[in-house]
């Protein structure tokens, strides 16, 4: 499929006055969370008919598309919609109406491989070429090889919009998808924050001892502040595991790093010393001991029966998908589980006040789920 690349304002503009007269528009982003410390918004692909573009988001200003986003009378297809509503968003303040998301709407269908390439492979006999899935999309100058593949992310999704909205229509689940595709619309990124008590949340943190934590802390900030001068993501700096490891033996790695697994003659060249700063640090600050945080009964008994009653409403999710040949997920996602099961749902207009559910969904499953929460609990 032919594509054109737009790295110049002037022809990107050109390119928005005429996607502005169309009904629908088919769009993917690419950005380099792998590669950045703060993920940069690289590429842009869209197409719609006659138009297949590939727009380099590092040179021009996207705000001439943002009335297009805006326009009821053109639709916006998507796959993963939520991932990409997200990076846009991020990158410049903007509104979505009219979206129609091809892999949620698989899930209303039932169809387990949603991803992309399985789609098309499975629809269309095409097998996509995914050697660029994780690539650097922030290097430049992008590689012919890269922008052919970038390109071939929005040639289908017209396509599979067609067949999976005629398909919904069919089984009556079309008002229900659209009704979520509104939700995906408001969808807001969250904002980057460092919490310098994250590191309690590594795997095997809390089996350390007071002396442990405290270097693992050290540690832990210390990687943070190397990802942002380096501009690069902080797993890529130095692994959990290693700071780990570190934390249990901090005298042994202060006195002979390169006797611990994961440091390599990179790691000791360009993190080496930073490294011992933060084992020398931990070693001489207090213990860290993680604060007991006194739990009242009723509190306690609180959140064991909001437990019970998420996992009780996972089970109606489950049955209610299996009888709609559904996805679990396309009843109602974990976190809007989570926040019915918070509240006191009494009537199906307070199932439609909780975020994420909607007048759709709220109206199709209210009676049933209200029927079922008064049984179990």
């Amino acid at each position: 499929m032919s594509y054109s690349f737009i790295d110049s304002q002037k022809d990107f503009d050109e390119l928005c006055a005429r996607l502005a007269a169309h009904k629908y528009i088919s769009i993917d982003t690419e950005s380099n969370s792998l590669y950045a410390y703060k993920e940069k918004f690289c590429l842009l692909q869209l197409s719609s008919e006659h138009i297949n573009a590939v727009v380099d988001t590092l040179a021009v200003d996207i705000k001439p598309l943002l009335p297009v986003f805006a326009d009821p009378a053109v639709e916006k297809i998507f796959h993963s919609a939520d991932s990409d509503i997200r990076v846009l968003k991020a990158a410049v303040k903007c509104t979505f109406v009219n979206i129609f998301d091809v892999m949620v709407a698989a899930k209303y269908l039932g169809i387990i491989k949603c991803g992309l390439d399985s789609m098309v492979k499975e629809f269309f006999g095409v097998e996509l070429n995914k050697k660029y899935q994780k690539a650097d999309w922030g290097r430049r100058p992008l590689t012919r090889e890269m922008l052919d593949y970038a390109s071939g992310d929005t040639v289908y999704l017209k396509k599979l919009r067609d067949l999976l909205g005629e398909a919904l229509e069919k089984k009556g689940r079309l008002e229900e998808a659209m009704g979520q595709f509104a939700q995906i619309c408001r969808i807001e990124p969250s904002p980057m924050r460092f919490d310098e008590s994250g590191f309690l949340t590594l795997k095997g943190a809390r089996q350390l001892n007071g002396r442990g934590l405290a270097v693992l802390r050290e540690l832990y900030i210390a990687r943070e502040v190397a990802a942002i001068k380096k501009d690069t993501p902080p797993f890529k700096v130095i692994s959990e595991d290693l700071m780990l490891r570190l934390s249990v033996a901090p005298r042994e790695g202060f006195n002979n790093l390169s006797i611990f697994k994961g440091v390599s003659a990179y790691v000791l060249s360009h993190h080496g010393p930073w490294i011992r700063e933060a084992l020398q640090k931990g070693l001489k600050a207090p213990e860290y001991h993680v604060p007991r945080r006194e739990i009242s009964r009723e509190k306690r008994a609180y959140f064991e029966t909001v437990k019970a009653r998420f996992r009780s409403l996972k089970l109606w999710r489950k049955e209610t998908a299996a009888r709609r040949n559904m996805l679990p997920e396309a009843i109602l996602g974990n976190d809007v589980l989570e926040r019915v099961a918070m509240a006191q749902i009494r009537s199906v207009a307070d199932l439609q006040a909780i975020r994420g559910v909607g007048a759709e969904k709220a109206s199709l499953y209210g009676p049933d789920l209200l029927a079922f929460l008064r049984k179990h609990h």
